[in-house]
């Protein structure tokens, strides 16, 4: 028994606690717009037993070359969802994000504290509190965390594994585009390593292993070959990171803004790594640099917080341990004993933190595809609608909405103006959609010249209203409770359309 007393310590404890509470926002309720296309997708490469090369929905760019970076990803997507629906699919991805949690935590130098440990890694999951959830790039997260583990260990000194990175990365090709990420890191430990080498500090790594480093990056990058789409991988990845239109128009790939109370995470974080390099001025080199790439692709886009807190956790738990061990001395804390009471009464805690845990994920199980939550964010009426009555013509569609009309209506043959996958639509589509939605001059030239037909944006788009005004030209075809308009141009054929549409 006094092993079993032992186990459960308050170290245990807090950390098993920590643990437990960050499974909050790593399983939540389905709200991504993108998961809808990549759930049509997924289900369309299960019917056809294939990964399909060009775009399947949208009229805009029919025809295009689509690289499906994420074809697994999708795959696996409509798997889940055949089992278990949106429940399914929120935990699994909700274990995948955890498990990113996890590798992170593991990544922490073990001489730190358990508390400073367990409030870093919490501090950090805030940080990026805006990215969590069941979308398709929290399996980057969790390779990417998978992959500066690996590196750090290896660099130390005391870890094999990186050599099995190449084999990683096949699978990660596959699943999602974020496996850039693993190049950044390596390039960055490569960079750090080097310059140990040339000073002859004593914590150089040796020659032949950085050469081994160098390689497994090199075959890593050459592995990435393995995908359905061969080298235009290589050419994706880059055409994303360089595209100037999604930066400015997908909220996602703008910089943080620092007004929004959801951010002062992130802020401060930043504060207490920059305080404790000011206090400790002792860092190590390779950590650092990590850090201001990270940092480097935060500030450039939201979506980046993940990757930011992969590398800035590790280093805020040691600038916090060697701050405490400067203080330490001053301060006499008693360790707890480690019995029968203090067991009884950590598993207790642990206990009611694991049923906390429970309700506060309870949103997660049976959620419905036509329920509250789906509704509050998706046109669910409307598309019930324009599924039993398919309007003729070609829509212009709200870009959020999307991906569920792709979901909604592609089986009866509508194709969406654009949705989620903007690589896809390119720019020029981007830029065309921003003019017709911000009401630009060129705006009637542009719905003639994409032969829009009808609309399908929310009630109190600055669209609607301006159709709404345009008096004889446009007129209202259906209002939905979810506060969808669809709305078509004012022709007798859509008035004969309109009077025989059912409800």
């Amino acid at each position: 028994m006094a092993v079993l007393y032992q186990w459960l310590d308050l170290p245990r404890l807090f950390t098993l606690a920590v643990v437990l509470i960050l499974l909050i926002p790593a399983i939540q309720p389905v709200t991504d717009p993108d998961f809808w296309w990549h759930l049509a997708t997924g289900n369309w490469i299960l019917a056809h037993h294939g990964v399909p090369h060009h775009d399947l929905f949208t009229y805009t760019v029919a025809g295009h070359s689509w690289i499906t970076h994420e074809w697994l990803s999708e795959l696996a997507l409509g798997a889940l969802f055949g089992f278990g629906r949106l429940t399914l699919v929120s935990l699994a991805l909700g274990l995948c994000t955890a498990a990113g949690f996890l590798l992170i935590y593991r990544a922490i130098d073990r001489r730190v504290n358990f508390v400073i440990a367990g409030l870093a890694l919490a501090l950090g999951v805030a940080a990026a509190n805006p990215i969590w959830g069941p979308r398709i790039q929290m399996v980057t997260f969790c390779l990417a965390a998978l992959t500066y583990l690996w590196i750090k260990r290896f660099c130390e000194g005391n870890g094999q594994a990186l050599y099995a990175l190449p084999l990683v990365m096949v699978l990660w090709a596959n699943l999602h585009g974020g496996f850039v990420v693993a190049f950044i890191f390596l390039g960055v430990a490569l960079v750090a390593e080097l310059i140990k080498v040339v000073l002859g500090r004593p914590d150089a790594m040796p020659i032949v292993r950085l050469q081994h480093l160098g390689l497994i990056g090199l075959v890593s990058l050459l592995a990435i070959i393995i995908n359905p789409n061969g080298w235009n991988l290589y050419i994706y990845a880059v055409q994303t990171q360089l595209s100037g239109v999604q930066q400015r128009f997908i909220v996602e790939w703008a910089s943080p803004n620092f007004h929004m109370a959801e951010i002062r995470f992130f802020e401060a974080m930043l504060f207490l790594v920059v305080g404790g390099l000011a206090v400790v001025r002792k860092v190590e080199l390779r950590s650092f640099l990590l850090f201001l790439g990270g940092l480097a692709l935060a500030l450039q886009s939201v979506r980046h917080l993940a990757l930011f807190v992969i590398v800035g956790v590790p280093l805020l738990a040691d600038l916090g341990q060697q701050a405490w061990e400067r203080v330490q001395g001053r301060v006499r804390l008693r360790p707890v004993p480690a019995n029968a009471l203090t067991f009884w009464i950590n598993s207790l805690v642990l206990a009611l933190v694991a049923l906390a845990v429970v309700g506060a994920t309870a949103p997660v199980y049976g959620q419905a595809l036509d329920g509250k939550r789906v509704a509050h964010d998706y046109p669910v009426q409307a598309a019930t609608f324009l599924a039993k009555n398919p309007p003729p013509g070609h829509m212009l569609n709200q870009y959020g909405w999307g991906g569920y009309l792709v979901y909604r209506l592609s089986a009866s043959g509508q194709k969406v103006f654009i949705f989620g996958d903007a690589a896809l639509a390119g720019d020029a589509l981007l830029e065309d959609y921003a003019h017709l939605i911000y009401l630009a001059p060129d705006q009637p030239k542009l719905l003639d010249r994409y032969q829009v037909n009808w609309v399908i944006f929310r009630d109190d788009d600055p669209l609607i209203t301006e159709l709404k005004q345009a008096r004889g030209a446009w007129f209202v075809l259906k209002t939905t409770p979810d506060h969808a308009v669809i709305m078509m141009r004012d022709t007798p054929q859509n008035r004969s359309f309109a009077a025989h549409a059912g409800p």
